[in-house]
């Protein structure tokens, strides 16, 4: 019941694929790093409204919003690393959300995600 056909929407993602170093004009390492993605892959999948809870702690606000995928496809190697486009075009800007957790059973697996925000600089993809 929980992957219905007409609850599913186009999402896309993408698998970490690597790091380089950056290094500037002169040859030298700068320390900062370049992530790198794999293609983006585009399908339906059901994806669960919005949700979510701020806390207020000592130093500021803590602000943990999810969503969570669930998909029937068991073969697909979702992991932490893995980033989804979920209210982005895949084609034009960078990723809005990164996998917290994923939880297998033998009839599906659902997928937390952390919403992020990602500059178009800070995205390399394959």
């Amino acid at each position: 019941m929980r992957t219905l056909k007409r609850n599913r929407r186009p999402v896309a993602y993408a698998f970490y694929d690597g790091v380089t170093e950056i290094v500037n004009d002169q040859g030298e390492h700068t320390g900062e790093y370049e992530v790198h993605y794999t293609t983006p892959v585009k399908k339906l999948m059901n994806v669960s409204g919005g949700r979510g809870q701020a806390n207020i702690r000592m130093f500021g606000l803590e602000n943990e919003f999810s969503r969570t995928i669930v998909t029937e496809d068991l073969d697909t190697p979702f992991n932490t690393e893995t980033v989804f486009w979920i209210e982005r075009n895949p084609d034009t800007e960078p990723h809005d959300f990164r996998v917290i957790a994923v939880s297998r059973t033998i009839n599906q697996v659902v997928i937390a995600l952390a919403e992020v925000d990602v500059q178009p600089e800070q995205v390399v993809t394959a």
